[in-house]
Order: C-alpha cells, then structure tokens, then sequence
C-alpha cells in the first residue's frame, strides 16, 4: 500500500504541477509584449485511441520577428491539447488559415517562449475538476498511512480510539466511517460527476465564472459534509458507553442494530476478534477484523462492536476493552 500510494501521488502531483504551471503562465501571458506575426500552417489533426476514441487538435504554426530576429512559434496556449470536440479546433483553425496575419504574444525575457491566446478561459480550471477526484483519493490514502504508521510505532490506547470518562461513565468512539473520509469521498465524487456534466454541457468550452462557480460548489459541499459528520460523530451517537455502577454496556446503532442495546457485563461470554473475508465481483479477496461480543442466552447472541481494516487496531481495541469489562 505504501508503494501503491508513493507512485499515485507522484502521478497525481506531476499533472497537479502541469495544471498549476498552465494557470500560472495564461495569467503571466497577459503582460506580454505583441509582436506581428504570420501563420505558416494551420490544420486539425485528429488521434485516434487505442479504444476506438478520436480526438481533434488544432495545430497552427506561425512565425514572428523581434528586434531584427525571426521566432517561430506553435503555441495556442499553455493548457491547450486534444478534445473530443472537432467544432472548437476547426473553428479555431478557420480563424487562423495559414498565410493570415496574427498578433503573437511573446515573453520578453525568451521571445521563443510564445503563443497566439493569451489570458485565462474556462478550459485552464477544467484539469481542476478532472483531478478532484485523484486528490481525493491520494489524500485519503495518505491518512490511512498515517494511521497505520501511528498505530505501530506509538501504538496507542484502544487502539487510537477516543476515550471519553465522564463520572460513572466511560464513552468510547466508535465512528464507522471518519468525517474527513466523508469529505474525500463526497468531495472526489462530485468532482467526477462535474467533470462530465460541465465538459458535454459546454462542450469543453465553459467561461470561467461557471468552473470556478462549480468548483467553489464542489469543495464546499466536501467541506459542509466533512463538518455534518462530525458534529454527528462528537453528538455520541455512536458511542460504546461503559456504566460502571450499572455494569452494563451500551452498545450504538449500528451493525443492524435499529436502537441502541444495552447488555449486562455479567451476560458477556468472551469478547473476539473475527476474521471476515470479503470477495470483490472480480474474485479479489480482502480481510476486516469485527470486534464481537458473545452473550450468554440471549438473541442474537452475538453483537458487532467495530469493524477494522487493520487487524493491529482491532486486537489493541478488544485488549484495551476486555480489561475494563474483567474479562
């Protein structure tokens, strides 16, 4: 996982520099000099994958003189590729023929460094929306990292999970899923469901008010939904609540529990760390680790706690749980 998530993030983060470089030079390019140019070639060329998709470029080339010297130059704009969408590069091409005139934007310090459609458009963001959901999970898989990094080396109390004392009562934090996990998710998916919804909406040609409007949107609701859940988690809802003058132990709703169960401590027979095996439709096989309390004659006689990924923080839970019930 480790090695799997190294070479995720240097994927991601190389196109994350790319996109963050082509939005840095469309602004940088509009305090550009001008300088009159001439289109030497002009043509839509089209890619084919190797899934059957096409793909349509437009590829104009020009040249231009600065201070005596003659440039050339094949730059539209820094973000500029391929689309789906034959109309915009014949369009664009039409609007260049080879032989017209055109004004050429150049960088002073390297006039080489050129291009004919200076300034930020809707189509500089669109990588944003495309990425979303990459970052999302590179994040998360560096969480995850952390956590499995900070169990082993610190190994900390139940496990890492939350303890809370409170007089007679001890209350443990027993969240199925993070809040910031909720965040990624919900941010990443909306991302890729935006993504197509803006590129065929517009066909890949959006202003820049809407990316930016749908982005703000995007990360907002990751934001709104990270806060939701955990003031949801910090409610108690799904809290393991130890009464020790009682001794009985309430168990949250959860695992197919519709309301919470309380079970005497006396009634518990052992508590397990059992091994559930998990087949993905493509025949993959993975592991979770449930904490589960066995009951003496009650139905059902057995009751779901956690469910862990990592068998190292369900056995530290279950240790850390068994000494406070005195088993």
């Amino acid at each position: 996982m480790v090695f799997f998530t190294l070479f995720w993030s240097a994927g991601v983060l190389f196109f994350d520099g790319l996109m963050a470089h082509g939005i840095f030079k469309q602004l940088e390019s509009r305090h550009y000099l001008v300088a009159a140019g001439k289109v030497t070639h002009s043509e839509v060329k089209s890619h084919h994958g190797s899934k059957g998709g096409t793909t349509y470029e437009a590829v104009i080339n020009y040249r231009f003189e600065v201070g005596g010297q003659m440039f050339t130059g094949a730059r539209l704009r820094y973000s500029a590729g391929s689309s789906s969408d034959s109309t915009a590069a014949r369009n664009l091409v039409d609007a260049h023929p080879e032989g017209a005139k055109v004004q050429v934007f150049y960088n002073t310090d390297n006039p080489e460094d050129s291009l004919l459609l200076p300034g930020i458009s809707g189509v500089d963001f669109m990588p944003v929306l495309f990425l979303t959901p990459f970052n999302a999970i590179m994040l998360g898989f560096w969480i995850w990292i952390g956590g499995w990094l900070r169990e082993r080396l610190f190994r900390p109390v139940a496990g890492g999970m939350k303890i809370i004392t409170d007089g007679i009562f001890t209350r443990v934090r027993l969240p199925q899923f993070s809040a910031v996990g909720w965040g990624l998710v919900t941010t990443g998916g909306l991302g890729f469901i935006f993504m197509f919804i803006v590129a065929f909406s517009t066909k890949m040609q959006p202003s820049v008010g809407l990316v930016l409007a749908v982005i703000v949107v995007i990360y907002l609701a990751g934001v709104g939904v990270y806060l939701w859940q955990r003031q949801k988690i910090s409610s108690g809802i799904d809290d393991l609540i130890l009464n020790e003058a009682a001794r009985t132990l309430d168990l949250p709703q959860m695992f197919e529990r519709k309301q919470r169960v309380t079970v005497g401590i006396a009634d518990i027979e052992s508590l397990t760390v059992e091994k559930i095996e998990h087949c993905s439709s493509k025949g993959a096989i993975s592991y979770t680790y449930a904490t589960t309390l066995r009951l003496r004659g009650t139905e059902p006689g057995e009751q779901k706690l956690a469910d862990w990924s990592d068998k190292v923080k369900a056995d530290d839970f279950a240790e850390w749980l068994r000494k406070q019930l005195g088993l």
